[in-house]
């Protein structure tokens, strides 16, 4: 063990001290980040004349001696931690290295294989960190080497790249992964990263609920459809999900019984759900089709193609709210290109700064200047895709049209952009606010309007809490809410009943009194009779 000093390519000293120790049988050398002072002799073994070099040798001594005893005290009590982890496991401790994080998570034991799709997007996920540690601590090799200050490191450099979901989803990958491959009793410094990329509370996009005459045009414009009309009917009828729906099995279903209960695939929960009449005549109608599943063909295309699912279910929803026979546009196509252009480079200043804000004010530039879509993608060797969700991200943040229209009618990927998606501040992608899950939480909403208990409501769609239930899927409209504060909150708040409510915002109100747990028998009464007119 002793000090040292290196030279560098140019054959010169270095300006630092090094020091060079043993520890578990190995040879080490390290910085000691202690300057060379005055001037180095021709040897080290003697003392030198210059003092100055030498109270910069004692100071280098000093340090080795310290990292050297606290390297030995660490490696005793990693020790002793390895021996006490053996005893109760039964298996030695390995340390997974940063290069194998990708191999290691994909060999990981899972309940259900990930589709190839999800296992290319965690890969590429776990890849980019890797890079980053790569680039900016070379000298880390382990995951235990992973300190809370490269993931703060990390944390920001995806903001500044991605959007703030993706950037929420590589964090939230990263923390599960460590948990995993991280030995028993070491700190996971993913664990410890408090991070919101995404929206909070008051940011939260809702979907809107369809009301009961939407969701009988919806059934009524869909009826000639063999594939997405059965499974509209059944995810209106039983508030399942989409993946649910399409992977359903007969062994699920209960014909004698009435019911169909299944396990939930995001979840895991048990779920009981009645088979009403028009249910009922969906399910008929496949008995005998010689497959496992009630809808093979779904449970096909949920494979190949979920995305084309959702188009088309999307695309009867902008049948249902457009009225196709004007062909009026929901907004009109730009006609101040410079006042656009000016908003949408102030906009862009106020995104972080990094790759993402770089491609976004290069793909903006590039289409005021004349390029097209097509051209700016040729141009700049991306897709179509991104060109155009980098346009959106601008026109989101300046409430304004960007991208350039041949003509004032709308179409159907203009009907479904203004009635399925709404644009969002800070850059983020437009949120689905009418999709498959709208299904969901239009038979959770219509539910508990009727009166329905929260326990029976949670039984058939298999949340675990009260909360979830009330803050994601319970969204009644603006009338009906004003009616049951009308009619819960005493006169001396809402200045008496100034007009009597319709018989469906009397139900509601009633509806409302009965979630409260303050429903009186005239109450109960009163609900019942209402609930068998409508």
């Amino acid at each position: 063990m002793g000090v040292i000093l290196k030279k560098g390519r140019n054959g010169k000293f270095r300006r630092h001290w090094y020091g060079k120790y043993e520890i578990d049988g190995r040879t080490r050398v390290i910085n000691l980040a202690v300057p060379v002072k005055g001037t180095p002799p021709a040897s080290l073994r003697g003392k030198s004349d210059d003092k100055a070099f030498e109270r910069s040798r004692a100071r280098a001594e000093t340090a080795l001696e310290k990292y050297a005893e606290d390297a030995h005290q660490k490696g005793r009590a990693e020790h002793l931690t390895e021996r006490l982890i053996e005893m109760k496991t039964g298996r030695p401790v390995e340390y997974a290295r940063l290069s194998d994080l990708c191999t290691r998570w994909q060999a990981l034991a899972r309940a259900v294989s990930p589709s190839k799709r999800h296992s290319e997007a965690c890969d590429a996920k776990l890849k980019r960190f890797v890079a980053f540690m790569a680039r900016t601590r070379p000298n880390a090799n382990h995951l235990f080497e992973v300190t809370v200050e490269d993931v703060a490191a990390y944390a920001e450099n995806l903001k500044t790249t991605f959007a703030p979901k993706t950037a929420d989803d590589a964090i939230k990958l990263l923390r599960r992964s460590f948990g995993r491959l991280l030995p028993v009793g070491m700190v996971n410094p993913f664990a410890g990263f408090v991070g919101n990329f995404g929206n909070d509370n008051n940011g939260t996009v809702h979907r809107k609920p369809f009301t009961p005459e939407e969701l009988r045009a919806l059934l009524d414009v869909s009826k000639d459809d063999p594939l997405m009309h059965p499974l509209i009917v059944t995810a209106a009828c039983t508030g399942m999900r989409r993946g649910d729906i399409c992977r359903l099995k007969w062994r699920d279903v209960d014909f004698d019984a009435g019911m169909i209960q299944v396990k939930t695939s995001k979840t895991g929960a048990e779920v009981e759900i009645p088979i009403f009449p028009p249910l009922r005549a969906v399910l008929e109608a496949r008995k005998g089709n010689g497959s496992e599943f009630v809808f093979p063909s779904a449970a096909a295309m949920l494979a190949d193609n979920p995305d084309g699912l959702t188009h088309r279910f999307k695309a009867y929803v902008a049948r249902i709210l457009t009225d196709t026979s004007k062909k009026v546009a929901p907004t009109p196509p730009p006609t101040d290109s410079k006042q656009i252009e000016s908003e949408g480079l102030a906009a862009i200043k106020r995104l972080p700064e990094g790759p993402r804000r770089e491609h976004i004010h290069d793909t903006f530039t590039r289409y005021m200047a004349g390029a097209s879509v097509r051209e700016i993608a040729v141009a700049t060797d991306t897709s179509r895709g991104s060109v155009s969700g980098w346009l959106a991200v601008v026109s989101g943040m300046i409430d304004k049209p960007v991208v350039r229209t041949a003509t004032a009618g709308i179409g159907v990927k203009a009907a479904i952009a203004h009635h399925t998606r709404i644009a969002r501040e800070q850059g983020q992608r437009a949120a689905s606010i009418r999709d498959w899950h709208t299904l969901r939480a239009t038979w959770v909403t219509l539910a508990l309007t009727a009166g329905v208990p929260m326990e029976l409501v949670r039984r058939v769609t298999g949340h675990a809490t009260v909360d979830v239930v009330l803050k994601h899927y319970f969204r009644p409209g603006r009338e009906e809410f004003k009616a049951v504060l009308a009619n819960a909150l005493p006169d001396v708040l809402t200045g008496g009943k100034s007009a009597p409510l319709s018989p469906a915002a009397e139900l509601a109100a009633l509806a409302g009194k009965l979630a409260a747990g303050v429903a009186t028998a005239e109450d109960r009464a009163r609900l019942r009779k209402l609930a068998a007119r409508v």
